[in-house]
Protein backbone atom coordinates (compact mmCIF):
# COMPACT_ATOMS: atom_id res chain seq x y z
CA UNK A 1 0.00 0.00 0.00
CA UNK A 2 1.47 3.82 -1.07
CA UNK A 3 1.41 6.43 1.40
CA UNK A 4 0.47 9.65 -0.71
CA UNK A 5 2.20 12.53 1.26
CA UNK A 6 1.32 16.40 0.93
CA UNK A 7 3.97 18.64 -1.17
CA UNK A 8 6.22 20.60 1.22
CA UNK A 9 4.49 23.53 1.27
CA UNK A 10 6.28 27.09 2.27
CA UNK A 11 4.02 28.40 5.29
CA UNK A 12 2.43 32.02 4.21
CA UNK A 13 4.81 34.16 6.34
CA UNK A 14 7.85 32.67 4.20
CA UNK A 15 6.29 32.98 0.76
CA UNK A 16 5.88 36.48 1.83
CA UNK A 17 9.37 36.61 3.09
CA UNK A 18 10.71 34.77 -0.36
CA UNK A 19 8.85 37.91 -2.66
CA UNK A 20 9.83 40.54 -0.43
CA UNK A 21 13.52 39.17 -0.87
CA UNK A 22 13.07 39.05 -4.61
CA UNK A 23 11.74 42.79 -4.68
CA UNK A 24 14.77 43.61 -2.65
CA UNK A 25 17.26 41.98 -5.13
CA UNK A 26 15.49 43.14 -8.04
CA UNK A 27 15.22 46.77 -6.44
CA UNK A 28 19.17 47.05 -5.65
CA UNK A 29 20.05 45.20 -9.52
CA UNK A 30 18.24 48.33 -10.95
CA UNK A 31 19.84 50.75 -8.76
CA UNK A 32 23.60 50.05 -9.12
CA UNK A 33 25.94 52.00 -7.02
CA UNK A 34 27.69 54.71 -7.84
CA UNK A 35 30.44 56.35 -5.51
CA UNK A 36 31.19 60.15 -4.97
CA UNK A 37 33.74 61.42 -7.32
CA UNK A 38 35.76 61.85 -4.63
CA UNK A 39 35.43 58.61 -3.28
CA UNK A 40 36.58 55.74 -5.81
CA UNK A 41 37.74 53.31 -3.48
CA UNK A 42 36.47 51.59 -0.13
CA UNK A 43 39.36 53.11 2.08
CA UNK A 44 38.09 56.44 1.05
CA UNK A 45 34.47 55.69 1.47
CA UNK A 46 35.04 54.17 5.10
CA UNK A 47 37.46 57.10 6.36
CA UNK A 48 34.17 59.55 4.92
CA UNK A 49 31.76 58.11 6.57
CA UNK A 50 33.68 58.02 9.79
CA UNK A 51 34.99 61.85 9.80
CA UNK A 52 32.66 63.74 7.70
CA UNK A 53 31.03 66.10 10.20
CA UNK A 54 27.09 65.34 9.96
CA UNK A 55 24.31 67.30 11.07
CA UNK A 56 22.06 64.79 12.80
CA UNK A 57 18.99 65.80 13.47
CA UNK A 58 18.60 62.88 15.58
CA UNK A 59 19.09 64.67 18.84
CA UNK A 60 19.97 62.20 21.83
CA UNK A 61 18.78 63.83 24.88
CA UNK A 62 15.15 63.11 23.84
CA UNK A 63 15.64 59.14 24.27
CA UNK A 64 14.77 56.97 27.04
CA UNK A 65 17.14 55.10 28.88
CA UNK A 66 16.61 51.34 29.06
CA UNK A 67 18.46 48.89 31.04
CA UNK A 68 17.89 45.17 29.71
CA UNK A 69 18.80 42.56 32.13
CA UNK A 70 20.36 39.75 29.74
CA UNK A 71 21.77 37.67 32.25
CA UNK A 72 22.00 37.27 35.95
CA UNK A 73 23.84 40.47 37.42
CA UNK A 74 24.40 41.50 33.83
CA UNK A 75 22.84 44.82 32.15
CA UNK A 76 23.11 46.47 28.48
CA UNK A 77 21.98 49.79 28.13
CA UNK A 78 19.88 50.88 25.42
CA UNK A 79 18.66 54.30 23.95
CA UNK A 80 14.72 54.16 22.84
CA UNK A 81 12.62 56.96 20.42
CA UNK A 82 9.46 56.54 20.63
CA UNK A 83 6.69 57.22 18.40
CA UNK A 84 3.31 58.62 19.77
CA UNK A 85 1.74 55.36 20.25
CA UNK A 86 3.93 53.39 20.16
CA UNK A 87 2.52 50.55 19.78
CA UNK A 88 1.20 51.30 16.33
CA UNK A 89 4.03 51.91 14.86
CA UNK A 90 7.21 49.06 14.14
CA UNK A 91 9.79 49.19 15.87
CA UNK A 92 13.85 49.06 14.87
CA UNK A 93 16.25 47.32 17.26
CA UNK A 94 19.47 48.08 16.29
CA UNK A 95 23.13 46.56 17.52
CA UNK A 96 26.27 48.30 16.58
CA UNK A 97 29.94 46.61 15.56
CA UNK A 98 32.91 46.09 16.86
CA UNK A 99 34.13 48.81 19.46
CA UNK A 100 31.07 51.05 18.47
CA UNK A 101 28.25 52.07 20.58
CA UNK A 102 24.65 53.24 20.42
CA UNK A 103 25.94 56.28 19.79
CA UNK A 104 28.24 55.66 16.36
CA UNK A 105 27.47 57.84 13.77
CA UNK A 106 26.15 54.48 11.55
CA UNK A 107 23.86 53.91 14.60
CA UNK A 108 22.45 57.35 14.74
CA UNK A 109 22.09 57.99 10.84
CA UNK A 110 19.84 54.30 10.87
CA UNK A 111 18.22 55.94 13.91
CA UNK A 112 17.12 59.15 12.08
CA UNK A 113 16.24 58.14 8.87
CA UNK A 114 14.22 55.25 10.79
CA UNK A 115 12.46 57.51 12.73
CA UNK A 116 11.70 60.07 9.78
CA UNK A 117 10.07 56.74 8.28
CA UNK A 118 7.87 56.15 11.36
CA UNK A 119 9.85 53.37 13.37
CA UNK A 120 10.59 53.19 16.88
CA UNK A 121 14.08 53.13 17.36
CA UNK A 122 15.89 51.11 19.94
CA UNK A 123 19.69 51.32 19.65
CA UNK A 124 21.51 48.90 22.22
CA UNK A 125 25.18 48.54 23.29
CA UNK A 126 26.64 45.60 23.33
CA UNK A 127 28.02 44.15 26.53
CA UNK A 128 30.67 47.32 27.94
CA UNK A 129 30.71 49.25 25.67
CA UNK A 130 29.07 52.92 25.60
CA UNK A 131 30.31 53.55 28.72
CA UNK A 132 28.73 50.68 30.68
CA UNK A 133 31.83 48.82 32.13
CA UNK A 134 30.30 49.14 35.22
CA UNK A 135 27.60 47.13 34.27
CA UNK A 136 28.97 43.39 33.36
CA UNK A 137 32.24 41.80 34.60
CA UNK A 138 32.74 40.69 31.34
CA UNK A 139 33.99 41.53 27.41
CA UNK A 140 31.54 41.41 24.35
CA UNK A 141 31.95 38.89 21.84
CA UNK A 142 30.31 37.12 18.62
CA UNK A 143 28.57 34.26 20.55
CA UNK A 144 26.19 36.57 23.03
CA UNK A 145 23.70 35.79 20.57
CA UNK A 146 21.36 35.28 24.22
CA UNK A 147 22.11 38.93 25.06
CA UNK A 148 19.95 39.79 22.10
CA UNK A 149 17.40 37.12 22.53
CA UNK A 150 16.50 38.66 26.05
CA UNK A 151 15.94 42.16 24.89
CA UNK A 152 14.05 41.11 22.13
CA UNK A 153 11.79 39.09 24.67
CA UNK A 154 11.53 41.85 26.40
CA UNK A 155 10.34 44.14 24.33
CA UNK A 156 7.84 41.44 23.42
CA UNK A 157 6.51 40.48 27.32
CA UNK A 158 7.01 43.72 28.61
CA UNK A 159 6.44 46.46 26.06
CA UNK A 160 4.29 44.30 23.47
CA UNK A 161 5.76 45.44 20.80
CA UNK A 162 3.64 43.06 17.83
CA UNK A 163 6.00 44.68 14.85
CA UNK A 164 10.17 44.52 15.08
CA UNK A 165 13.06 44.10 12.94
CA UNK A 166 16.14 43.14 14.28
CA UNK A 167 19.16 45.28 12.41
CA UNK A 168 22.88 44.56 13.32
CA UNK A 169 26.19 46.18 11.84
CA UNK A 170 29.16 44.54 11.56
CA UNK A 171 29.70 42.24 14.65
CA UNK A 172 26.20 43.05 15.37
CA UNK A 173 25.17 41.72 11.86
CA UNK A 174 26.93 38.64 13.17
CA UNK A 175 24.80 38.00 16.23
CA UNK A 176 21.91 39.24 14.40
CA UNK A 177 22.32 35.98 12.04
CA UNK A 178 23.09 33.78 14.48
CA UNK A 179 19.80 34.38 16.43
CA UNK A 180 18.17 34.12 13.40
CA UNK A 181 19.86 30.25 12.90
CA UNK A 182 19.27 29.78 16.46
CA UNK A 183 15.22 30.53 15.82
CA UNK A 184 15.46 28.78 12.47
CA UNK A 185 11.33 28.06 11.16
CA UNK A 186 10.34 29.18 14.51
CA UNK A 187 10.88 32.77 15.33
CA UNK A 188 7.84 34.98 17.26
CA UNK A 189 5.55 36.46 15.33
CA UNK A 190 6.56 39.71 16.31
CA UNK A 191 9.84 39.67 14.20
CA UNK A 192 9.42 41.13 11.05
CA UNK A 193 13.03 40.30 9.44
CA UNK A 194 16.08 40.57 10.24
CA UNK A 195 18.91 42.97 8.49
CA UNK A 196 22.48 42.21 8.94
CA UNK A 197 24.75 45.18 7.56
CA UNK A 198 28.89 43.74 6.72
CA UNK A 199 28.60 40.65 8.89
CA UNK A 200 31.74 39.50 10.04
CA UNK A 201 30.16 35.52 9.64
CA UNK A 202 34.09 33.98 9.19
CA UNK A 203 35.45 35.75 12.02
CA UNK A 204 38.88 33.97 11.30
CA UNK A 205 38.70 35.97 7.52
CA UNK A 206 38.09 38.93 8.99
CA UNK A 207 40.68 38.87 11.49
CA UNK A 208 43.63 37.66 8.80
CA UNK A 209 42.08 40.69 6.57
CA UNK A 210 42.48 42.94 8.90
CA UNK A 211 45.99 42.15 9.27
CA UNK A 212 46.97 42.90 6.16
CA UNK A 213 49.39 46.27 5.71
CA UNK A 214 46.21 47.59 3.32
CA UNK A 215 44.10 47.85 6.43
CA UNK A 216 46.74 48.83 9.22
CA UNK A 217 44.93 51.79 9.99
CA UNK A 218 41.63 50.06 11.21
CA UNK A 219 44.03 47.88 12.70
CA UNK A 220 45.46 50.35 14.64
CA UNK A 221 42.12 52.28 15.76
CA UNK A 222 40.77 48.88 16.62
CA UNK A 223 43.89 47.84 19.03
CA UNK A 224 44.02 51.48 20.53
CA UNK A 225 40.74 51.30 21.11
CA UNK A 226 40.52 47.91 22.93
CA UNK A 227 43.66 48.65 25.17
CA UNK A 228 42.03 51.67 26.40
CA UNK A 229 38.74 49.38 27.59
CA UNK A 230 40.90 47.31 29.06
CA UNK A 231 42.70 49.74 30.82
Amino acid sequence: MSIETEPNVLPAKFEKARALLASVRDALANNTFRHHSFFKNGHAQTLAAYAWPRGFRFYTERDEERYFEVAPGIRVLAHCRWQANRNEHPTIVAWHGIEGSSASNYMLATAEKGFRAGFNIIRVNLRNCGGTENLTPTLYHGGLSEDLRAVVHELIDKDHISKMVVVGFSLGGNLVLKLAGEYGDNPPPEILGVCAVSPSVDLTASAELILKRSNWIYQQDFVRRLKKRIR
